[in-house]
């Protein structure tokens, strides 16, 4: 009883934790830690697992004062877990199955076979052909990993990356309908987030600031889901000539002054498009006014701190210099180290879709 107590005492002491606030945190007096630390008398048995987790022990340890060895192997899976950009290697896939084999109660381990399986599903050789063989095997067995999380594990984040791998790969299995159910999982309102919460703890100019930064956001979220409905368009349709002006015209709305700063990247992908259709239309004296104006555009994004000057965002200072990629990239043509003007350009000079324009004296005039 007397090796509990002294146990107790030092942890409390190198927790820097006095009696009293000891405890507080167990919902007991100060006299009966007093007498845990005496030898007087011993903690309940259900103050134990609470005791331990106040003082950062493990219950084993609490009781018999012995350190809980580190699983070094456990340490090892975890170190590899969340290494997203190896989930397509042999050796990766291979060190997953061993982690579920070992653990195989760690939910945490089967996510990870089943994403790991998910990856190797796309592996290049086998990313354009659905039907092959391997690819929809693996994914199968991904999607049985997930459903097993789904239906067993009582973390909710686990279980939400679960579900949202499950309709991945009901997608990719092209069962589209079995894709919805999972989809319909997720919940429609969220918990309090952070945003709500920090709008609580805030007044005057900091609520503004706040506010207008919730408003940023989601007015990023809107002029993209409006270039969802327009990029891979091949002709100006009416519902995707209105998601080019509804864009425009939202900006207007929003930035009267049109110091767009940030929002300038979309109004260069609303040109292009814009320069796209006239070119395949013919009209290549049009297709080089949207040319123009969407290299305008791009010299005036900036790369630094600056504050909008109109608007709902009126005196909003945003940094600009950690978010300066397109909505939308050419893998293999875009060179995200450049500027985007000269992204743009490069495009305009490499698209197959521009190469009507290059002959002419005001397209080379301009991109030289």
């Amino acid at each position: 009883m007397n090796n509990i107590g002294k146990r107790i005492k030092e942890l409390r002491k190198k927790n820097d934790l006095t009696q009293d606030r000891l405890a507080e945190y167990l919902g007991v007096t100060d006299k009966a830690v007093s007498k845990w630390e005496c030898g007087m008398t011993m903690p309940d048995l259900a103050l134990i697992v609470p005791l331990a987790r106040v003082l950062h022990v493990s219950a084993d340890e609490l009781l018999s004062g012995k350190p809980a060895e580190i699983d070094e192997r456990r340490a090892e899976f975890d170190s590899h877990c969340g290494r997203f950009t190896d989930y397509a290697k042999d050796e990766h896939y291979d060190l997953a199955l061993q982690a579920v084999k070992e653990y195989p109660d760690d939910y945490k381990y089967l996510v990870w076979l089943a994403e790991v399986e998910m990856g190797m599903a796309y592996k290049p050789q086998y990313k354009e052909d659905a039907s092959q063989e391997y690819s929809l095997q693996m994914m199968e067995h991904a999607l049985n990993l997930n459903n097993l999380v789904i239906e067993e594990c009582d973390d909710e984040k686990l279980r939400e990356r679960a579900i949202w791998n499950a309709m991945q790969c009901c997608k990719r299995l092209k069962r589209l309908e079995e894709a919805r159910k999972y989809a319909e999982m997720f919940p429609t309102v969220p918990p309090i987030t952070r945003y709500r919460a920090m709008e609580m703890c805030l007044e005057g100019d900091l609520l503004l600031q706040h506010r207008q930064s919730m408003v940023d956001g989601k007015l990023n979220d809107l002029l993209r889901a409006l270039s969802d409905i327009y990029w891979h368009a091949e002709t100006p349709a009416p519902h995707i000539q209105a998601a080019l002006d509804t864009t425009e015209a939202v900006l207007k709305s929003a930035i009267p002054d049109e110091n767009y700063l940030g929002y300038y990247k979309f109004l260069c992908v609303v040109y292009q498009k814009r320069a796209e259709f006239s070119v395949a239309d013919g009209d290549y004296d049009k297709a080089m006014e949207y040319v123009r104006v969407m290299l305008a555009y791009a010299k005036k994004i900036p790369r630094n701190t600056q504050k909008y000057t109109s608007g709902v965002l009126d005196g909003l200072n945003v940094d600009f210099s950690t978010n300066y990629l397109l909505p939308y990239l050419y893998i293999g043509l875009d060179d995200t180290n450049q500027s985007i003007y000269d992204q743009l350009r490069n495009r305009v000079m490499c698209m197959e879709k521009f190469a009507s324009l290059r002959e002419r004296e005001d397209f080379k005039e301009l991109i030289k």
